[in-house]
């Protein structure tokens, strides 16, 4: 009744008229006739709901309160349940010492860069790069929501071998999304796709980043871009060789990666740990690298 009441207060006959025929036609068919539904009510209602309605959802981390902005069903069905999804990453997350500084590129709305933050109450310092406009805006708002601005840096850009204003490509238009592009519109696949959305944005190498804003060096780099990771790396290729600073890497690789495993040989490091992350044709894993002797 309370329901009724409201509405009846909102709504005038005709727009009561409306909602309830959505009703009968979802119940007829079990369709959800969002859009409809939505557009019943004035304008000027939908937009105080927009402004005041907030989800917040406590991701799945075992001992740590980190809460998520939902937006999307993406953010609430896959970014609260980061810490099941890659527990391999939470593991080595939790592996870092006080003072250390971890890059966490490819941040998406935040879950690892906060793992991070939370883990260490403040004594590792984390910067969260994210190209993509809708997680980087979820990503400041969790940044805020979990009083973590003082100890995360966002950093709304792309990083790949060289510093330069290139196409970056959507796959999606939803706040947590994945599988975007920078460059080519081509996913972690190789295969190509049809972006529903692309713009101009400035990319960084990560030498140059660093170097260019006096940004701390990492001890820890975590990359996962969809696909991206090699020319990353290439761009990261001083960084990485400089034997005091990154001790360790997590990066998602392809099975066939074979080149970009001996690149990072090469700057030192050794393959620590292997965990499969998809199946079928094209098979991810999360690598743990470090630094051999």
């Amino acid at each position: 009744m309370i329901i009724k009441d409201l509405l009846k207060k909102i709504l005038n006959k005709e727009q009561r008229r409306s909602l309830c025929l959505c009703h009968q036609r979802w119940m007829a068919r079990g369709d959800i006739f969002w859009s409809r539904v939505v557009n019943i009510f004035p304008v000027g209602l939908r937009v105080f709901l927009k402004a005041h309605i907030q989800v917040r959802r406590r991701m799945d981390h075992p001992r740590l309160s980190i809460f998520i902005d939902v937006s999307s069903a993406m953010e609430n069905d896959v970014r609260t349940r980061s810490c099941s999804k890659e527990p391999e990453t939470v593991a080595w997350i939790e592996t870092f010492r006080a003072g250390d500084v971890f890059w966490d590129i490819g941040a998406n709305v935040g879950a690892y860069a906060l793992v991070a933050a939370k883990q260490h109450e403040g004594r590792v310092k984390v910067y969260a790069v994210e190209p993509s406009v809708l997680n980087f805006a979820q990503l400041c708002r969790n940044i805020a929501l979990n009083h973590c601005g003082e100890i995360i840096t966002p950093l709304n850009i792309a990083l790949s071998d060289k510093t330069a204003v290139g196409k970056f490509h959507y796959h999606n238009w939803v706040a947590g999304g994945a599988m975007h592009a920078f460059g080519a519109a081509v996913g972690c696949d190789q295969a190509a796709f049809q972006p529903v959305f692309s713009q101009d944005i400035l990319s960084y190498s990560l030498d140059d980043v660093v170097a260019a804003f006096g940004l701390a060096m990492p001890d820890h780099i975590k990359i996962d871009v969809d696909g991206l990771e090699p020319e990353i790396m290439n761009g990261a290729r001083r960084i990485l060789s400089d034997k005091k600073k990154v001790r360790s890497l997590l990066v998602e690789i392809a099975e066939k990666d074979a080149p970009l495993v001996a690149f990072l040989g090469d700057c030192g490091f050794q393959m620590a740990e292997k965990h499969l992350q998809g199946h079928g044709d094209s098979k991810l894993y999360n690598c743990i690298f470090t630094r051999g002797n």
